[in-house]
């Protein structure tokens, strides 16, 4: 049940900075329009412009020479529009009235500004300084010219006529000066400020809009006695499961459309409070990328919809209800912040926590896009013992996992060295060479796949530990160090064209990297790998890219799946058959390209797209214009892979590239792609960084790490206390 608020109730979320710089915006923006028409003006009059500049030049004490003062006048100019916008932008966000996102308010305020301007600031201004100051100037040139001319007798009568009709001019051009560069500042960060500035968000369904009269709207609309009337009849909702790349399409697109519609509500749900850029995971794996660089909060794109950290439990498409339980909370986290323990507490308190933790939301339009898990094909022993590169704790985990590895191989040969108490006699010899194959044992890292993921990991992965070796770790033989990748084909990439499947080949067995083809893993232990043929490699390292499927969760549910992949099967509308107004889209759909006949990869730019026609669907479909939905029909404009080195292969609109070129545009088109400015600019940075500093082998502990750490720490101390008593 959503609460009743006072619709004269609004809460401004908003940075005090940025909103100050769009009024400061709209004072330098004031003062280039004040410019512009005095330059045409004066243009042709008997007296020029730069007059006004050099008449600012001279009060700020600069006299010569005259391009000097020119350009002193025209910086007192901005600086005097910026103050201006400065004081304006403290006022409105002292008085709490920032409602200049609605531009007939914007234009209101900047008439009340130009207003006030002109009577507090110009009046005193232009009688006390500059029209004084004009005088002289005036004076100044025309006693040059009269003297020049023999015409001095007649000098202070044209002087008296020149300024009074100066006066009268400057005091009706003053007037209409300060009106224009007031409408400039109130307008300027308005358009500002509904593109890119302060949220008015209802302090009862945490949704915010742009303009703060949408809100009120809203409160009428939603926080009334008439809400429930409304709500049977005209309100819509949606709710968006998945914050991957489908998701926050779809979102971002529904948000920009019903901005200032109050009758649709939008609701996002993901288990992760960020979107993950996953081209770029393997790069957080070699240490190259910052973790935080390539994920961006979710809640950074929810201005106009609800935000639900969350798992998805259940989905029931007979009630149109799902599910939920919150990511970030459980009982026993709640029960030790109420200072008890879970274990403590009453069947009645547990339920009434449980039921905190859980909540049930209703819709008119779904959107399912849960991606995907990592499949293992039944094999629970690969599935203990395998790591995988799905999402950022993956990447952070092997890549910790990595330098434990090094760190412990590189101390191995230390042991092996003779101490004064120790004689040669005894076997040093042997056991070192023991020692040396037990680094090679450890510094083997098998890959099982070789598609995308697994090549473009085992490049980044091999160069990473290749060159910390070469930088850090002397102790290491280059010749013990083994990155194998164990595919199931007859060729790598299967995606990618024969030559380039080839070039790729060459490329990593040049590198030092052993490919096994036409080969499964079948089987691992925490220190081998077993093949199908039966080979039994010994490794401390497996990482697993062997495929993927739909969430367990969605199997579970009532509608159509295919068969072999287990995803659910979709209309050329990307809407589920048997149930209308449920959209399914991404790795977790099935949807069948209308040219070959195939289903299309589960990809982020096909992710992208798929969203885009979800979200024009869902718009059609709400305004009753069924004629303007939309078919997915993609074409892919090309695929592209990172093969270590400054090394990569890609197809690109039919175009073959290999090399250097394929790499950089590899890294120019996932650069563009970055969600925001801001993690673009990062990323660029990290890869501007790594070309001149050696690779980073700092080892960070997660936080399941800690608590696992923990956990040993305590259960020892347990049994030693056992020991004791």
């Amino acid at each position: 049940m959503i609460n009743k608020v006072n619709p004269h109730e609004a809460r401004v979320d908003f940075s005090f900075n940025r909103e100050v710089f769009f009024i400061i915006a709209g004072g330098i923006i004031g003062a280039m329009v004040m410019a512009i028409p005095l330059t045409f003006f004066s243009t042709g009059r008997s007296h020029a412009y730069d007059l006004t500049w050099i008449v600012f030049g001279h009060i700020v004490g600069v006299h010569s020479p005259i391009s000097s003062a020119i350009i002193a006048g025209m910086t007192i100019h901005i600086v005097v529009g910026i103050s201006i916008g400065i004081i304006s932008g403290i006022f409105l966000y002292k008085t709490n009235i920032l409602n200049i996102s609605k531009p007939s308010n914007g234009l209101k305020y900047g008439l009340f500004v130009g207003i006030l301007v002109y009577l507090i600031f110009s009046i005193p201004v232009q009688h006390f300084v500059l029209n004084l100051e004009f005088r002289h100037i005036l004076v100044h040139n025309n006693s040059n010219n009269n003297i020049n001319n023999n015409n001095s007798s007649n000098s202070n009568n044209n002087n008296s006529i020149i300024f009074s009709n100066f006066q009268v001019f400057s005091i009706l051009y003053s007037i209409f000066i300060n009106l224009l560069f007031g409408i400039t500042l109130g307008l300027s960060p308005s358009f500002l400020s509904i593109k890119f500035g302060a949220r008015y968000r209802c302090p009862s369904c945490d949704i915010s809009f742009s303009r703060i009269d949408i809100l009120q709207t809203h409160l009428l609309f939603v926080h009334t006695d008439d809400y429930d009337k409304h709500q049977t009849t005209n309100r819509k909702r949606i709710v968006i499961l998945g914050g991957g790349f489908g998701g926050v399409t779809v979102l971002k697109k529904l948000q920009t459309h019903f901005q200032t519609d109050v009758s649709v509500d939008i609701a996002m749900v993901s288990k992760d409070n960020y979107l993950l850029f996953t081209p770029m995971l393997h790069e957080i794996a070699s240490g190259m990328i910052e973790t935080r660089h390539i994920v961006t909060p979710i809640r950074e794109f929810c201005n106009r919809s609800r935000f639900y950290c969350a798992t998805v439990k259940n989905i029931d498409l007979e009630k149109k209800k799902v599910s939920i339980r919150s990511s970030t909370s459980s009982v026993s986290a709640l029960a030790e912040i109420i200072g008890g323990s879970s274990i403590n507490l009453s069947t009645t308190a547990t339920n009434f926590l449980e039921s905190k933790t859980r909540s049930h939301l209703y819709y008119d339009y779904l959107v399912i896009a849960l991606g995907s898990e990592t499949k293992f094909f039944g094999m629970s022993d690969i599935q203990q013992n395998a790591f995988t590169i799905k999402t950022i704790n993956d990447a952070i985990n092997l890549r910790n996992h990595i330098i434990y590895l090094l760190e412990q191989a590189d101390q191995l040969l230390l042991s092996a060295l003779p101490t004064a108490d120790v004689d040669n006699t005894y076997g040093y010899i042997d056991n070192a060479k023991t020692l040396a194959e037990l680094q090679k044992k450890i510094l083997t890292f098998v890959i099982a796949g070789g598609g995308f993921a697994g090549v473009e990991t085992a490049g980044e992965i091999n160069d990473f530990i290749r060159d910390s070796v070469k930088e850090y770790y002397h102790n290491i033989e280059s010749n013990n160090i083994r990155v194998i990748i164990v595919h199931s084909g007859d060729r790598l990439l299967p995606e990618m064209s024969k030559e380039l499947a080839e070039f790729a080949l060459e490329r990593l067995h040049k590198s030092g990297i052993e490919i096994i083809l036409n080969q499964l893993v079948i089987g691992a232990t925490p220190n081998t790998v077993s093949l199908k043929d039966g080979t039994i490699m010994p490794t401390k390292t497996i990482i697993w890219s062997g495929g993927v499927a739909p969430s367990s969760l969605l199997t579970g549910i009532s509608c159509e799946h295919d068969h072999k992949s287990g995803r659910i099967i979709v209309d050329k509308y990307l809407e589920l058959s048997n149930y209308k107004e449920v959209y399914a889209l991404g790795d977790c759909a099935h949807i069948i390209d209308p040219n070959s006949g195939d289903p299309y990869p589960p990809t982020a730019q096909h992710a992208i797209r798929e969203g885009a026609v979800v979200a024009n669907n869902i718009i059609a479909s709400i305004e009753g214009r069924l004629g303007d939905r939309k078919t997915f029909d993609y074409k892919t404009k090309g695929m592209m892979a990172s093969i270590g080195k400054r090394t990569g292969i890609g197809n690109l609109l039919g175009i073959e590239v290999q090399g250097i070129l394929a790499w950089l545009i590899w890294r120019g088109y996932y650069l563009v792609h970055l969600p925001t400015f801001q993690k673009k600019i990062r990323v660029l940075a990290d890869w501007i960084l790594d070309i001149f500093f050696k690779r980073d082998v700092t080892m960070l502990k997660t936080l399941i790490e800690e608590e696992e750490k923990a956990k040993e720490v305590k259960n020892s101390d347990h049994h030693r206390h056992n020991y004791n008593t």
